[in-house]
């Protein structure tokens, strides 16, 4: 009994210890910023609602003028948006994107929601305030849009994600307002559900999709596997048949994929779906950059600026390189690392020369051009960039770092 309480007390003792430790040596430095919050005031809605934002890091370095991606369900779906935008990106998979989220106002989700029925006419959601789609897509159109094309610098490719009820604004936009956004993703999509028209989902998007007059977009359409067994085997079927019934009929400039993500439930299949969707809209095909060979081309910096604007030109929106991205080598400032090394000093001043174009507010940029002066022997020239990128660090905390190189050109 003795050795027991002593046990328990070394043990208890430890526990404090540890705990005292830890509240002695954990300090908190700052918050992790992943976006902003934000008010708007709402005529359509006639409330303030919250909105959420994130930009790219490159924004304050940049001029560029970025996509938008809009997130219904912000509260839930805007970090998780943010998060595969971010590493996407960083990869070369997609641009990088403003991401808004758009959270929910207590008790108005179901506003939200398509009015729906079942094959016997019974309604599949239920609450007061159904099919105001409308009155949503009108927030976008004349609220939200127009404040973030003010505030920001965006373009006007748009995409918009939408997760059961929410999915409703974003059907409604694809077939009713095709202008508001050309990207579409549908989670946890009930497409074998009747609207009040008679039609289903379903065959309201084979029209739609088919439509040859239809401008350039890509929609997503997903569902969970745990989903469709509830649903029975006559919604399973229509994720087959609409794309057999659409491979001789679609519209050529409207991408699609109808999927059903097996093993996942309503809210889980978020996590895939929104991956899925960014690959309908940013196609892993057409999104192949292959800096390797950019390196031992004649020219870096032209094959840079032409594959650059391919995919402008495919887009319909300005899409620049990355100036840097994580842990990977396939961006501006790791091409010109590797250019230094080669010694290939008349390739590289070219290759900076364009990414001040792309970043002019980037002092790093302006450093790595400093750098490839001074190896040129343009000690002047090398002077002058340095400056300026001691000028950009002024408030950043790497500003030793660019005030030491420009004091070894300045003794």
């Amino acid at each position: 009994m003795h050795r027991f309480i002593r046990y328990l007390t070394i043990t208890i003792s430890l526990v404090i210890f540890s705990s005292y430790a830890l509240g002695i040596n954990l300090q908190k430095n700052e918050g992790i910023i992943s976006g902003g919050k934000y008010s708007i005031q709402s005529l359509v809605l006639d409330e303030v609602r919250e909105i959420f934002i994130s930009l790219p890091e490159s924004y304050k370095y940049s001029s560029h003028h970025y996509p938008v991606i809009y997130v219904m369900d912000g509260e839930f779906l805007f970090d998780l948006t943010r998060s595969m935008v971010e590493i996407r990106a960083a990869r070369n998979y997609m641009p990088e994107s403003i991401i808004v989220g758009i959270p929910n106002n207590t008790g108005k989700r179901i506003e939200m929601a398509l009015e729906l029925f079942d094959d016997k006419g019974n309604p599949f959601f239920y609450g007061d305030g159904l099919g105001q789609t409308g009155k949503y897509l009108k927030f976008f159109r004349n609220d939200l849009i127009p404040t973030i094309e003010e505030e920001f610098r965006v373009n006007s490719h748009r995409t918009i994600i939408g997760m059961s009820p929410s999915f409703g604004p974003v059907l409604q936009a694809f077939w009713s307002e095709p202008d508001l956004f050309t990207g579409y993703i549908v989670l946890a999509a009930e497409i074998g559900k009747k609207l009040k028209s008679g039609k289903s989902i379903g065959e309201r998007l084979i029209e739609e999709i088919s439509d040859e007059k239809r401008s350039t977009a890509s929609i997503y359409i997903g569902t969970a596997g745990r989903d469709i067994i509830k649903r029975g085997p006559k919604e399973a079927a229509l994720y087959v048949d609409i794309p057999k019934k659409l491979k001789n009929i679609a519209n050529p400039k409207i991408r699609y994929k109808f999927e059903v993500i097996h093993e996942e439930d309503h809210y889980g299949m978020s996590i895939p779906g929104i991956q899925h969707g960014l690959e309908t809209i940013y196609a892993r095909e057409i999104w192949n950059i292959d800096y390797r060979k950019m390196w031992n081309s004649q020219d870096p910096a032209q094959a840079l600026s032409d594959r650059y604007q391919q995919l402008s030109e495919h887009y319909g929106f300005e899409i620049i390189p990355l100036e840097k991205s994580f842990n990977s080598i396939h961006n501006i400032i790791k091409t010109a690392e590797i250019l230094y090394r080669q010694n290939r000093i008349e390739k590289l001043i070219p290759w900076l020369q364009l990414a001040v174009e792309y970043y002019p507010y980037s002092p790093r940029i302006y450093s790595q051009l400093s750098k490839a002066y001074t190896q040129a022997g343009k000690h002047a020239l090398a002077i002058i960039y340095a400056e300026k990128a001691v000028k950009l660090a002024q408030n950043s905390e790497d500003i030793r770092f660019y005030k030491s190189l420009l004091k070894t050109l300045t003794p």
